[in-house]
């Protein structure tokens, strides 16, 4: 079975059994506003690695499914807070959920949806050593991907922001956070501590390599926000663009990239974000951006190779997959 096909399958059944942890329709202020954003969208493609993962290694991926429900629930958790965090009014062309319910509800929702995450994980059936190990992947990845997130919201419109600084808050905000949910996959089929260490890695580079392509594809056709270009401009984001544009413009052009960057998200005009496209073509940075991915890639396929299992076929299509989702 193709892996695009099995995350069909596999996200189809997630989809119900979110249901049975978060139940629709219910009159307690949570459950509306939950569904209203998993209603916009996503294809459940980090539980379905779960699953996939553990079904390759010799594991009964029903045994996973209640873990691969707790990595669907914290991903949308973070989405819920990221919105707020950024300011984003649209979400895969629906407006946001502290836009529709408030700040205060989206705040407690997303609570709500780690609380759910916990509680999924809990309910595992697999021995108390696993599950001690699933959770620990879970506060890790929790962990990890807050600490990226404080470098990025910090870093917005910094003049001295880098490339090595990018890559720091990729690797924490978006490789833990890829590889959770392979990496409890693995746990569960009972796999050596080396095997999960390796996909760890692998996770260090595909998320990084994802996450660039997502501050590529802001500048041509949006991010589901409407088709609006440019929202990491107005936000100030620290993209890779941005990071590798100051390290090599002009110090003019660098002192008014940076002015713009600072600009309120509402001040922020459309010429400002020509000119910061202009910029980013001017120094070449979305082909050095598009290069950097792609080696990113390659380092993941050198990974994959170390990983110390027979048959590598699941991760190599695996990273395929991620590496034409980026294309």
């Amino acid at each position: 079975m193709r892996i695009e096909e099995s995350i069909k399958i596999y996200g189809a059944k997630i989809d119900e059994l979110l249901k049975e942890l978060i139940p629709p329709y219910r009159k307690d202020y949570l459950s509306e506003p939950i569904w209203h954003h998993m209603h916009t969208g996503g294809k459940r493609v980090r539980p379905a690695l779960c699953l996939i993962t553990c079904e390759a290694l010799g594991g009964n991926p029903n045994e996973a499914v209640h873990f691969a429900l707790a990595v669907e629930t914290m991903h949308n958790m973070f989405l819920m807070h990221d919105d707020i965090e950024d300011g984003d009014t649209i979400r895969r062309d629906q407006p946001t959920v502290w836009v529709k319910y408030g700040t205060a509800n989206a705040i407690n929702a997303g609570d709500y949806l780690l609380a759910c995450a916990y509680k999924s994980t809990l309910a595992s059936p697999v021995s108390l050593e696993k599950k001690i190990k699933l959770l620990h992947t879970l506060t890790l990845t929790y962990e990890k991907t807050v600490e990226g997130q404080a470098l990025d919201i910090n870093a917005r419109a910094a003049e001295d922001f880098s490339v090595d600084k990018y890559m720091k808050m990729v690797e924490l905000k978006t490789g833990y956070y890829l590889a959770c949910g392979m990496v409890g996959g693995a746990i569960v089929s009972g796999i050596s501590e080396q095997v999960v260490e390796k996909i760890w890695t692998l996770g260090k580079t595909m998320g990084p390599a994802f996450q660039i392509r997502d501050d590529l594809i802001d500048l041509t056709h949006g991010k589901g926000r409407g088709g609006v270009i440019g929202s990491d401009i107005k936000e100030g984001k620290a993209s890779f663009l941005y990071s590798y544009a100051l390290q090599v413009a002009c110090a003019d052009d660098k002192e008014r990239l940076c002015n713009i960057m600072s600009k309120p998200r509402d001040e922020t005009t459309d010429s400002d974000i020509k000119w910061v496209l202009d910029v980013y073509k001017k120094y070449n940075a979305i082909k050095y951006a598009q290069d950097y991915a792609e080696d990113l890639v390659k380092q993941a396929y050198k990974t994959i190779e170390e990983i110390p299992v027979e048959d590598k076929t699941v991760f190599r299509e695996i990273a395929s997959f991620m590496a034409q989702r980026m294309s």
